[in-house]
């Protein structure tokens, strides 16, 4: 009776030894799949969206330091969309959050002083007034393909992404299919 019991008790740490792994690898898999999402997001500006995935980050872990600077990051990029359209006092709350997670970074101090001193914006009609039309037909050229290379960008990341996931899941299905094998070889040992 002792020596099954002894046998039963091995073989149930066996198991969670064999198993442990694969919660340590799928909360890392978690981890970096969010932390590329927050990182696209902010590359093809969608800051609002990558303040929304660090937000909800947060709300599980208060202290992760990924998702602190994806948002930090989202919230200089909004800022920096506010004041291109002129809305100075949004923009400054943006800078001024991202300057109390980042005190040091010279980017925010440089965008606060600037708003402190009376940042105007540039109106774009005037510059557009002074070129040519072949420089206007140009520019919009270059802001469509620019366009174009960040969706195209992105649907790279996600194909990359998606690709990634599949050859974990691969990897995951196998080792567990090796790991049920074991067990099932120990438990014909034990049986013996």
């Amino acid at each position: 009776m002792k020596n099954k019991s002894l046998k039963v008790f091995l073989l149930f740490n066996l198991f969670i030894i064999l198993i442990s792994p694969f919660y340590l690898i799928s909360e890392e898999i978690t981890e970096n799949s969010w932390m590329k999402e927050g990182e696209i997001l902010l590359e093809i500006g969608k800051y609002e969206e990558a303040e929304i995935l660090a937000n909800s980050v947060l709300e599980h872990d208060p202290s992760n330091p990924k998702a602190e600077f994806i948002l930090t990051k989202a919230w200089i990029g909004r800022g920096r969309e506010e004041k291109q359209k002129g809305n100075l006092k949004l923009a400054k709350e943006f800078f001024q959050k991202a300057y109390e997670k980042w005190p040091l970074n010279e980017n925010i101090q440089k965008e606060l002083s600037e708003l402190k001193n009376g940042f105007r914006p540039r109106s774009l009609q005037s510059t557009t007034s002074i070129m040519y039309p072949k420089q206007e037909e140009l520019l919009e050229s270059l802001n469509g393909l620019k366009e174009e290379l960040k969706n195209v960008r992105s649907e790279l990341e996600s194909q990359r992404i998606e690709n990634s996931q599949e050859k974990h899941t691969f990897w995951f299905s196998s080792l567990f299919g090796i790991q049920i094998l074991l067990l099932i070889c120990i438990l014909f040992k034990i049986k013996r």
